[in-house]
């Protein structure tokens, strides 16, 4: 019966937007503010990739990492990842995991992933991109910061 499911799952999301939780958030966010601005000409798309550096998918990784062993293989890391969990790392493969190990510490017989990956981990569940908004005191923080100093 749940075989059937494929990759949605009880309450009807994908896998892919289950490790995008900012997007319901926000969406929900946007329905109890005052409409404002141009309507929506296209309804909201799903989410079609998976956001393998969600915490609650890293974590997995990490654990087929360990009983996938050293030296880092990719294939052995994807095989350990879809017998600890098949529905969730269905679409990972194993070109995706070797762009994630760090080629100049592999040459060297070392076994850790690049820094970008690392960057990306720490950042979790936030989207992308850079922020370009700045606050309207951004120009004033030095003298700010002095007169609270005082």
């Amino acid at each position: 019966m749940l075989e059937a499911v494929d990759d949605h799952d009880l309450s009807g999301n994908t896998i892919a937007e289950m490790t995008r939780p900012r997007r319901q958030y926000k969406e929900d966010g946007r329905k109890t503010n005052k409409p404002a601005g141009r309507k929506r000409k296209h309804e909201i798309s799903e989410a079609k990739y998976v956001n393998w550096f969600s915490p609650f998918v890293w974590n997995q990784i990490m654990i087929a990492v360990r009983r996938a062993g050293r030296p880092w293989s990719p294939r052995a890391i994807v095989k350990e990842a879809k017998k600890l969990n098949p529905k969730v790392f269905d679409r990972l493969t194993e070109q995706v995991v070797g762009r994630w190990i760090d080629p100049v510490a592999k040459a060297q017989g070392e076994s850790q992933w690049k820094e970008s990956v690392l960057a990306r981990v720490a950042k979790g569940n936030t989207p992308g991109g850079q922020n370009t908004t700045v606050g309207i005191l951004v120009s004033y923080s030095s003298r700010i910061t002095l007169f609270v100093a005082c």
